[in-house]
């Protein structure tokens, strides 16, 4: 029996090429170009990030900011998938409602632009064993981070972060 061959012809000329000589299969391909996509996203998210605002829209359309105008927050993404963040309210006292913590691991999802934080613990109980899917914006050193809605007439939450710099 014959070995599967691809046939090319041009110009009068045909050329029957192996199959193995073409090299991984379209699905491979596919498989790795995401791997390498998702390994990419990664190297440039890790790190940290300063909070810059944190608003939600309403579906009023309506602008409010949780934790104030002048809120601040720390994100941080390890090599390792670990991550965790903090948000409050400058100058209040560092617990529920006017600031919250989480911390756990992440994995992205670059096809779907999302990055998923699986929490381990949380200052907000009802967090915790769950994941916050998050869609993303990333360009240089500006990440934003977007909350959609879970139920109707809930806001759409919007996080915009700067990396900071080490040392």
């Amino acid at each position: 029996m014959p070995r599967p061959a691809l046939v090319l012809a041009t110009g009068g000329v045909a050329l029957a090429l192996p199959v193995w000589f073409l090299g991984p299969s379209p699905a491979a391909v596919h498989r790795a170009s995401e791997t390498e996509v998702q390994s990419h996203v990664v190297r440039q998210l890790v790190g940290s990030w300063g909070l810059v605002s944190y608003a939600q829209r309403g579906a009023d359309g309506g602008l409010s900011y949780p934790f104030g105008r002048d809120a601040v927050g720390k994100l941080t993404y390890t090599r390792d998938g670990n991550q965790w963040a903090t948000i409050g309210r400058p100058g209040a006292a560092k617990n529920l409602p006017d600031a919250f913590f989480y911390t756990g691991t992440f994995d992205v999802r670059p096809n779907g632009r999302t990055i998923v934080h699986h929490v381990r613990y949380s200052s907000v109980l009802a967090w915790e064993g769950t994941d916050l899917v998050r869609s993303f914006r990333l360009r240089a050193n500006r990440l934003t981070l977007t909350i959609a809605p879970t139920s109707p007439g809930q806001p759409t939450g919007t996080l915009r972060w700067r990396r900071l710099r080490s040392g």
